[in-house]
């Protein structure tokens, strides 16, 4: 007996010493320097931060390094600097893969969302966001699950999914208050201001108003007492903003001069926006256009240098309203073009329901997994007291193959979910390519003709999320769409020939979905890009034994000659594909695999796909 307690003893001491090799606690990290950094960052102190991140750079601890880099695109983000901070941000990623800080993980998933956020993709936001919360919720950092579930809400609230983002701002209340943290609390309850806002702008009922005006109070009083100027701005601009709504105008022109003294020196553009485009609305409320129409224009200034998109979309829908009222017909009509071109490139609302329904999966799985750990834990119990370290032992053994198995889930899971942050991408190039062609004057049915091509395309990529595999002669057909489609966009630019060997049965074949078109967008977008001469890609299908050979082949400019060049969306293609032939390997024991090397002759790339050959037949509906 003495020996089961030794072996159980020693058996939890490893587990705990491999845990703490992989986790870091910089000296640096305290929650008295935390709040401080932060406070920095918020209120433009950018010299003091700097310091402060310097000197966490050049530390000999990997740990303090990785802090050192959070900040920096934490200060970059909030200097407007969104592509900095974007790389600093992933260099973050990879640098906390060597040792692991738990708030630093938040905190850069943070950054991330707020990146993908600003520039209008809100399914990528959203991805980083709830990788935060999954990881503060599981660690149960109340002060950290808050600030992820506010940029839920303002992620949702961006994609006009008010009643959403009102649900996940009082989830970020309920967790601020569970911290205890005055700040979280100032910031959770002036986010809960905003919802009851946009919710009266989604509904137009005054009820949100009053609930808004009511929360408004009480998270002045927790900003007060944080001490935190950004906040008390943030509260005061939202009680203007619900006198313009009572159009209580002179009220709120009170409000935004006592804005004015409290703004910083170094205030952030999306603040000095939001306060300008206030301040406007005020103005022409009181039939002061040309005061208002100024503050306006400097707003679409500030909106223009934070690239917050919904910002500029706004800005623009209020000068459209200022010149409306003033009566000048032509300005207002542009500015209101302007505007229902944001608006149209904004909100799509195929994507918020592919989101909706992937917050679905995420919180049904949270629930199971729940459910699979207290079940667990209760054998875990019954076993050690029945059979002692044989017990102990086949429950090892029962750990490593569940966790196995979970890996799998969630790498087919992550498949799913990458697999549509591809698409925003794929139709952002396929509508510039229906853009062109437009714009060079052709008749309307071939306008229409390749707008049928790109509804097709559009519908396949769409069911390829989860659809896992098509025929090789839908594979051919899609790609021949595409091309075409793609030739519309860059025309003499390349030819195209796509293949099948005769031993091919194109109808029955089976391939995975999607795995070709990355590649063969790659030739196109990168491979082609500064030659001088005619490009062209050829890909061919053949039965090789037991073997489904695809080769990819194209004459443009070969791989980049440094990491620098390679494009972080054809990088992040590789990484899905790699992963789904793993996947695919486990699943049906094969040996697929791909490469990707320059052509023998020295110019362009060749892509070759080893897969099994399947046939409908092989494969369980």
């Amino acid at each position: 007996m003495s020996k089961y307690f030794l072996l159980n003893a020693l058996f939890f001491t490893l587990i705990t010493s491999a845990h703490a090799q992989k986790s870091c606690n910089c000296a640096a990290l305290t929650d008295i320097t935390r709040k401080k950094m932060e406070a920095a960052i918020n209120t433009g102190a950018f010299e003091e931060a700097a310091a402060f991140i310097n000197e966490q750079k050049k530390s000999a601890d990997p740990c303090c390094q990785v802090i050192g880099l959070l900040y920096e695109s934490m200060m970059q983000n909030a200097q407007a600097k969104p592509e900095l901070s974007l790389a600093t941000a992933l260099q973050t990623k990879t640098a906390l893969k060597k040792t692991y800080n738990l708030y630093a993980d938040v905190m850069t998933n943070l950054t991330l969302g707020l990146y993908y956020n600003k520039k209008g993709n809100g399914d990528s936001a959203n991805l980083y966001f709830y990788q935060g919360l999954d990881a503060a919720t599981n660690a149960k950092e109340h002060y950290l699950v808050a600030r992820m579930c506010v940029s839920i809400g303002n992620s949702w609230s961006n994609r006009k999914q008010e009643q959403k983002a009102l649900e996940y701002q009082k989830k970020g209340l309920e967790a601020a208050l569970l911290s205890g943290d005055t700040l979280s609390i100032a910031q959770a309850y002036s986010y809960l201001v905003t919802a009851y806002g946009r919710m009266y702008d989604d509904t137009e009922k005054m009820i949100y108003v009053d609930s808004a005006s009511q929360v408004a109070g009480t998270a002045l009083i927790y900003a007060k007492a944080a001490k935190n100027r950004t906040m008390i701005i943030r509260n005061y601009l939202s009680m203007e903003k619900f006198e313009i709504v009572k159009k209580n105008f002179q009220l709120a022109l009170q409000y935004s001069d006592t804005i004015q003294t409290l703004l910083p020196e170094k205030a952030s553009p999306t603040m000095l926006a939001s306060f300008y485009t206030d301040r406007g609305v005020a103005l022409s409320g009181l039939k002061r256009f040309d005061e208002a129409i100024e503050n306006l224009n400097k707003s679409l200034e500030y909106a223009g240098k934070s690239t917050n998109a919904y910002l500029i979309r706004s800005t623009n829908d209020r000068l459209y309203e200022a010149y409306k009222a003033k009566d000048d017909p032509r300005l207002a009509l542009s500015y209101l073009e302007k505007f229902r071109v944001l608006n149209d490139s904004l909100i799509d609302k195929e994507n918020s329901d592919a989101i909706s329904e992937l917050e679905a999966k995420y919180n049904k799985a949270q629930d199971q997994r729940a459910i699979k750990e207290l079940a667990q834990q209760k054998r875990i119990y019954v076993l050690l007291a029945a059979a002692g370290l044989f017990a102990l032992i086949g429950l090892g053994f029962f750990i490593r193959q569940q966790s196995l198995k979970n890996k799998q889930k969630i790498m087919e899971t992550e498949q799913r979910l990458n697999r549509a942050r591809m698409n925003p991408h794929f139709f952002f190039n396929a509508l510039s390519s229906l853009q062109s062609f437009a714009l060079q004057g052709n008749d309307g049915k071939s306008i229409a003709s390749n707008l049928s091509k790109f509804s097709h395309i559009m519908r396949e990529t769409l069911e390829s999320t989860y659809k896992e595999y098509v025929t090789v002669e839908q594979e051919t057909d899609f790609l021949n769409e595409y091309l075409e489609l793609q030739k519309v966009r860059f025309p003499q630019k390349f030819t195209y020939e796509v293949s099948a060997s005769p031993e091919i049965e194109p109808d029955e074949m089976l391939l995975p979905s999607m795995i070709l078109q990355p590649f063969v967008e790659n030739s196109i977008e990168h491979g082609f890009t500064g030659i001088e001469y005619a490009g062209h890609i050829s890909v061919t299908f053949r039965k090789t034994g037991n073997d489904l050979q695809i080769n990819i082949t194209d004459n443009g400019k070969g791989l980049a000659t440094s990491p620098k060049e390679e494009s972080e969306h054809i990088s992040r293609a590789s990484q899905i594909i790699r992963d789904r032939i793993y996947l695919l390997n486990i699943k049906l024991k094969t040996r697929a695999g791909f490469s990707i090397d320059n052509n023998s002759d020295g110019k362009g790339v060749i892509v070759k796909i080893t897969l099994p050959v399947l046939f409908k037949k092989d494969i369980k509906s």
